[in-house]
């Protein structure tokens, strides 16, 4: 039995499924880098209703081409990305410090991370830093930790690399370690990676029995840990019949272990960009080439909740998207005016 068990917060302003906007990923384009635009974007979103924004934890952003490489990104439909000229990286904001700054220009969105690199942080640390923001924000932190995997980024600020193994068995621990800080009064734990002894977490996180964990990652593995230690999973860019596989295979992983599964998530990270145009939604598809088609909801507000509607049908109720040139572009008001009404999330006051 997990004590992972209360689950994830559900929407706090309405109905329907739980709805986030990515405002920074490593792709060009997909990323706010500046702190004005950020909070502008965050507060009309929230204005909107979206129930969430998100992070990524990168120093550095990433070309088409760098991104099918370092990410492992594969589709035979797509072929290989274009080539961009020009540097290999654009401004990106520290992800912990642009969320603490965030959760004082906010009310009532709640703050993730999609997803922090468990490499850059010692757990018990990072349980701190996570408890203090949930305080401070009162008590809306969502905790996105992954295994990390871009080894460019690794090296080029002196981090090392580990095996692929190593830096999911490291994970495990982690969020072991992460759990006994916010929950115990004198927290010990001893691993293969980590160790703590006495790491005192006063004053404690606002929620409880602590933030909600979520684990980024597409393999197995990495979803058999979520199920024993986190609150849920997200994957990136699947289409909806593939998530279905893999709500069924987390659905028996929790019965294994006596878990239920009502109190797992499966998150998916898809594209969303509403345009009746063909041609627009031509260049989106060309210009973002690095993301499989079948991360990429595009068409008629219409089309767009049909494709939201598949995903739900599948298991999913935990969306993050992420809006091209959103602190440019009328996509996010196309989004909270034709979108989010119809899917039962909360109307601006």
């Amino acid at each position: 039995m997990t004590d992972a068990e209360p689950g994830t917060p559900k929407p706090t302003r309405g109905g329907g499924p739980h709805v986030g906007l990515i405002l920074a990923l490593t792709i060009r384009g997909l990323s706010v880098g500046n702190y004005p635009d950020m909070t502008r974007v965050a507060q009309t979103a929230e204005s909107h209703g979206f129930d969430s924004a998100w992070l990524c934890d990168h120093f550095l952003t990433l070309s088409p081409d760098d991104y099918v490489r370092d990410a492992g990104i594969t589709d035979g439909a797509n072929g290989d990305a274009p080539a961009v000229e020009g540097p290999s990286s654009i401004p990106l904001l520290e992800c912990w410090t642009a969320l603490s700054a965030l959760s004082r220009d906010t009310t009532s969105l709640r703050l993730g991370t999609s997803v922090l690199c468990n490499s850059y942080r010692y757990p018990a640390v990072l349980a701190k830093m996570a408890a203090t923001l949930d305080v401070i924000s009162g008590g809306r932190v969502d905790l996105g930790l992954g295994a990390g995997w871009f080894q460019q980024e690794f090296e080029a600020y002196g981090i090392p690399f580990p095996s692929t193994g190593d830096r999911v068995s490291a994970l495990a621990e982690s969020l072991q370690v992460m759990r006994s800080v916010w929950t115990e009064t004198n927290p010990r734990f001893s691993g293969e990676f980590y160790t703590i002894d006495g790491a005192i977490c006063d004053p404690p996180p606002v929620q409880q029995p602590h933030p909600p964990l979520w684990i980024g990652g597409e393999g197995p593995r990495v979803g058999r840990i979520a199920v024993r230690h986190a609150n849920g999973v997200n994957v990136r860019w699947w289409p909806a019949e593939k998530c279905a596989q893999r709500r069924a295979l987390l659905d028996r992983e929790c019965e294994a272990i006596d878990r239920d599964p009502s109190t797992f998530e499966l998150s998916v990270t898809t594209l969303l960009a509403p345009t009746e145009s063909p041609e627009v939604q031509r260049q989106l598809r060309a210009r973002f080439k690095s993301i499989p088609d079948s991360g990429l909801i595009t068409g008629s507000a219409q089309a767009c909740l049909e494709q939201i509607s598949e995903y739900q049908s599948a298991g999913i109720n935990h969306f993050l998207f992420t809006i091209p040139d959103v602190a440019d572009s009328d996509y996010l008001d196309m989004v909270g005016e034709q979108i989010l009404p119809h899917l039962g999330t909360a109307q601006p006051a």
